[in-house]
């Protein structure tokens, strides 16, 4: 019989505390508002425009569109909008965490 020791408890007492759900609220609600002004800056930044429309020029885009047999003109551009919703979620995700783990640095001293 195999019999499997665990070197901590499932439910362990570590003394972390608990995140409120007002905080849990508060951290999506600047996440939602950091991806939807990284939307913004693609749409109205002519820099960002410009490089958004390079990226979807590339020749690994266009393989992309074979992949999900996207075939036509409106299959093209929510896979573009896709795109680009995805990356500014995962920049402003990337942005929010960067910013809990200097404000945690912060609050240690």
């Amino acid at each position: 019989m195999l019999v499997v020791k665990r070197k901590r408890p499932i439910f362990s007492t570590s003394p972390r505390k608990e995140v409120s759900v007002l905080s849990t609220l508060g951290r999506m609600v600047v996440l939602l508002g950091l991806t939807f002004c990284l939307l913004l800056l693609v749409r109205f930044y002519q820099p960002a425009t410009h490089l958004m429309q390079h990226i979807v020029g590339t020749s690994l885009w266009q393989q992309l569109y074979g992949f999900f047999h996207v075939e036509t003109a409106l299959g093209r551009e929510q896979l573009i909008l896709m795109g680009i919703v995805l990356c500014c979620f995962l920049l402003a995700l990337f942005i929010q965490l960067v910013g809990l783990w200097i404000i945690s640095r912060f609050r240690r001293r």
